[in-house]
């Protein structure tokens, strides 16, 4: 039987997006916890540390990412990909050998220039999927990340707790690898690429002419706030957690919490993912929005771990509905040939609230206690729930896609 082709590269994408997200995850969540090994003393610096090296992926990351989207566009998407996994998983096996936080910091900002794994496989799931089930592929997607993101704190948890860190950095950057290995014999791309006499616009003109696209500026506001939400209580998680348990085996316990949080979403990703193709991405964004910003701020006020357990799994039922939403809207309304730039465009978004995101809020848990932090990404998901309420009613996008897509790539 012969199998489309967007289905057999969903499928290989999918699998090198959990590997890729679990290498991720393996260790970056306990990164609080790995600067102090590293000769930081100190919740309060440990977290500012944190913060730090987190902030330098997400800021050379933030400059690179149109520039891989435009070349996306020019040259294919299938190298993007490749790029992100093998690059990654070749930097963060380094970070095993770094003897100070600012080595970690120089290593981190390489890292954020030649990544961006989730805009790359976005790119090419949007170009080569059926109109109809892009928010099932996008949310499929979205499984494979909240998936790795489970399984990645879990085990690495325990990988740390019995290996060390060191070690764990090197396993990171085999299932970056193994990833990069998979999308090379598996993923196909149908890519044609311009016409050699055609004259396409430089990056800042086709940015320019993308931000003049209908709802697009403020799908890319949108994501900038979702991502922003999730970063500031990166720094302090991890160490909420210790603070709230007397367990010694402290990485365990926030691997469990991490899992459970990405165990969830996993599973209301694809569910809020059909969920949009049939009612439409426009009411499953605003009211996942909604339902993260009711679960978050009751987090400010738990005492026990398993209060923040409990609230970690009622908000990833609500996590797992945004970005499948959002990056769905995005393929709705921006026409293929232009999607590599788009998704270009939004990852920078995204870049940009992982640096901002974790030196906020590793300032807040500094000035005002780590409590201070959930209660303000429960505030800035309202913002963003205002923010696209009002923008949605300015557009009609039932129609908004601007030309057809085929059923077999």
């Amino acid at each position: 039987m012969i199998v489309e082709n967007w289905r057999r590269n969903l499928a290989a994408i999918w699998i090198a997006q959990v590997l890729s997200s679990i290498g991720f995850s393996f260790v970056f969540p306990f990164m609080p916890l790995y600067v102090q090994e590293l000769g930081v003393h100190g919740v309060a610096e440990a977290a500012q540390w944190a913060g730090v090296i987190t902030a330098a992926s997400a800021i050379s990351m933030t400059f690179a990412q149109p520039i891989w989207g435009n070349l996306a566009d020019r040259r294919g998407r299938k190298g993007m990909l490749i790029r992100s996994m093998v690059g990654g998983g070749i930097i963060i096996s380094l970070m095993g050998l770094a003897q100070s936080p600012v080595q970690l910091v120089i290593l981190r900002f390489v890292q954020g220039s030649i990544t961006g794994v989730a805009a790359a496989s976005n790119a090419l799931i949007a170009t080569s999927t059926p109109k109809h089930r892009l928010g099932f592929a996008l949310g499929l997607q979205q499984v494979a990340m909240f998936a790795g993101a489970s399984l990645g704190p879990l085990v690495g948890g325990i990988a740390v707790d019995t290996f060390g860190y060191r070690i764990s950095f090197y396993g990171a950057g085999l299932f970056l690898l193994l990833g990069g290995i998979i999308a090379i014999a598996f993923v196909r791309e149908n890519f044609v690429p311009p016409p050699a006499g055609e004259k396409r616009p430089g990056l800042w003109a086709e940015s320019r002419s993308l931000l003049a696209i209908s709802v697009f500026p403020i799908l890319i506001s949108v994501v900038f706030l979702i991502q922003l939400a999730a970063m500031i209580v990166s720094p302090v998680l991890s160490l909420f957690i210790a603070d709230l348990s007397e367990n010694e085996n402290v990485a365990t316990l926030a691997g469990m919490i991490f899992a459970v949080t990405g165990l969830v979403s996993a599973m209301s990703a694809v569910f809020l993912g059909r969920i949009g193709d049939r009612i439409g991405s426009t009411v499953v964004l605003p009211v996942c929005l909604l339902g993260a910003a009711v679960a978050y701020v009751p987090q400010t006020f738990v005492q026990q771990v398993w209060q923040l357990f409990l609230l970690r799994a009622v908000l990833a039922l609500f996590l797992g509905g945004l970005m499948p939403s959002a990056n769905a809207l995005v393929a709705s309304v921006i026409p293929q040939a232009r999607r590599g730039s788009a998704f270009g465009l939004t990852a920078m978004a995204s870049a940009a609230a992982f640096a901002v995101g974790p030196l906020s809020g590793a300032a807040i848990a500094t000035h005002l206690g780590m409590r201070a932090v959930f209660l303000t990404t429960g505030i800035l998901f309202i913002m963003a729930l205002a923010w696209v309420s009002m923008g949605f009613r300015r557009f009609d996008l039932t129609h908004a896609e601007p030309e057809p897509d085929l059923d077999r790539i």
